[in-house]
């Protein structure tokens, strides 16, 4: 499988954090691993996910959105520096956060998770901040809807204050077990 750019034509970006270094988000397509995510896509964590998909498949999916993966380095922390070039050798994906997007004025967030053994370290609310980020007034101007789904009413809060979405909807899954709700932001389409 070749390495695509991300179908919204957005430059890669890449997150540190100076309180651990250990971790970092980018947005870089090299770097994102179809079988990490497919292993997580088997846990029971990701109950939307069901099972992995093929390979070619999920590697669509991933390349074809503005995905934001989560790394862990795998080498010794104190031997990563600024010109230490992330690669599948060095890093492990424990995260992710898949936008479906043109890049300019619809967005729609999914397949959002970090590794159960990897939560507790403040790594899903900077996934979700840095998404935020890049989906700004400032920097998307013409940004005319925001959409997600999620079936955990704690996370409503949550996505209402970073992307100013609502509660537009829901739906009973039987087939999960759950009661998803559809939350929606309809941003200013013009500049100020």
């Amino acid at each position: 499988m070749s390495s695509a750019p991300p179908i919204s034509g957005l430059p890669p970006r890449t997150w540190t954090r100076d309180t651990n270094r250990e971790f970092f988000i980018s947005t870089e397509p090299k770097l994102l691993s179809v079988k990490a995510v497919n292993a997580a896509f088997d846990r029971d964590f990701v109950y939307w996910a069901k099972k992995p998909l093929p390979e070619q498949v999920l590697w669509q999916m991933l390349h074809g959105s503005l995905s934001f993966g989560v790394y862990r380095w795998t080498q010794p922390i104190e031997s990563v520096n600024d010109s230490t070039t992330p690669s599948s050798e060095n890093t492990e994906q424990i995260g992710l956060a898949r936008m479906v997007t043109d890049g300019c004025s619809f967005a729609y967030l999914s397949d959002t998770y970090v590794l159960p053994e990897y939560q507790g370290n403040g790594l899903g609310k900077w996934l979700v901040t840095c998404v935020a980020e890049v989906f700004a007034k400032e920097n998307m101007p013409y940004l005319r809807r925001i959409m997600l789904i999620t079936d955990d009413e704690r996370m409503q809060e949550f996505y209402k204050k970073m992307f100013g979405v609502k509660v537009v909807g829901h739906e009973e899954r039987k087939d999960m077990g759950k009661d998803l709700v559809f939350m929606c932001a309809r941003p200013n389409a013009q500049p100020s």
